[in-house]
């Protein structure tokens, strides 16, 4: 299942012309991300219904109807046993080991090895990890203070803190100079694009406040009612706008000084038969792009991950960001504008989170949230 909120927009402040070529590009990006979306939703369902028939061939078709009645038939008995009042008592831990057990029996009793289910899994959780692969022009992004000669070599800005005063280069005749745009902005642009089949719930919650920089994503996929190889994606981001007027033509440099808010990754697993296993990733960015034609995507720097393959009950809570503290990116637009045209940059946070699943309940957040202190504009060198 596949479906989008296009992007929503705000640059009526801005010249008619930037206004112009950012609905051209970004009528464009739609339609890329659309072909982009449809690929690989059909990718991941054919490989979904490829690994069931591959299951359903192992077991037989009588031994794999019956195990799927029995999974049905356990998960609605341990469902009535945990219901009030008697429920309240019930150890859910106990319930779903007698629940392992029953199948494990099943399985013995078919003469059915657990370890053939699980290469199945193996091999559907590899192959819808490549669907899902990014392939986007992506960087890696910095903490400030631990890179702190890179910051102070890029810009001449940097010589000072920003927020407590600006430094005027003379150098208004370079077409390569940095402009500094700061809070308040009065530009914006969102969006989220989910793919899903029908046991995954993907939603999302986004912060977006232009008038002080503050942009956030918060991506939830759960797995409550877990099948046969299961699959959810959500890809989301919010980020603020400003006109930038090229002083040359060529690629759009920026710099991103952001202060971490929240950054944190949430993972809960449920193994509900013993053979279930799954692979979960969270992805967090910060990310420029230039709504012109000629820019052919966005493009990201990387600021925190979640990677987690398990076949267990587990729980992940993961901080790997700092509260408070300043990151920074270096990025750089897919692609050229032309001088003395007005452009549209944006300048935000994007998430993008991704599951295969077999038999296994998922409940998996990640949650993002930066203050944009500045964005450094330049034409690059």
């Amino acid at each position: 299942m596949v479906s989008s909120d296009h992007a929503v927009r705000n640059f009526r402040h801005f010249p008619v012309e930037a206004q112009r070529s950012a609905q051209a590009a970004a009528e464009e990006r739609e339609q890329r991300l659309r072909t982009i979306i449809k690929k690989r939703s059909g990718k991941a369902a054919k490989l979904s219904v490829e690994a069931s028939h591959r299951l359903r061939r192992l077991l037989g078709d009588d031994n794999w109807t019956e195990l799927r009645d029995l999974m049905r038939q356990e998960r609605m008995t341990v469902r009535d046993l945990l219901q009030p009042p008697q429920g309240l008592e019930s150890s859910y831990d106990s319930l779903n080991q007698a629940r392992r057990r029953k199948a494990k029996a099943f399985l013995r009793s078919r003469d059915i090895r657990r370890e053939a289910i699980v290469a199945i899994a193996s091999d559907y959780h590899e192959a819808i990890a490549d669907v899902f692969a990014a392939d986007e022009n992506i960087s890696r992004g910095f903490h400030l203070s631990n890179n702190l000669d890179k910051w102070l070599s890029l810009s001449p800005f940097h010589d000072r803190a920003l927020p407590w005063g600006v430094f005027e280069p003379d150098d208004s005749e370079n077409p390569h100079r940095w402009e500094v745009f700061r809070p308040p902005f009065f530009g914006f642009n969102f969006g989220f694009v989910p793919v899903r089949n029908d046991n995954f719930v993907v939603d999302r919650l986004h912060t977006l406040n232009p008038s002080v920089g503050d942009v956030g994503i918060c991506i939830t996929m759960e797995d409550g009612d877990a099948g046969d190889f299961d699959y959810a994606s959500g890809d989301a981001f919010s980020a603020i706008a400003f006109a930038f007027v090229p002083p040359a033509t060529g690629l759009v440099e920026v710099l991103i000084d952001a202060q971490c808010v929240e950054a944190t990754h949430r993972l809960e697993t449920t193994d509900e038969w013993g053979w279930s296993n799954s692979h979960t990733t969270q992805q967090n960015f910060l990310m420029l792009d230039v709504l012109h034609p000629n820019v052919a995507e966005p493009s990201y720097a990387e600021m925190s991950n979640l990677d987690e393959t398990t076949d267990d009950d587990e729980s992940f809570h993961q901080e790997k960001l700092t509260r408070g503290t300043h990151y920074f990116a270096q990025l750089f637009s897919a692609g050229p504008v032309p001088a003395g045209q007005s452009v549209v940059v944006c300048a935000g946070t994007r998430s993008f989170d991704k599951s295969g699943t077999n038999d296994v309940s998922i409940d998996s957040t990640s949650d993002f949230r930066w203050y944009i202190s500045s964005v450094e504009v330049r034409i690059s060198p």
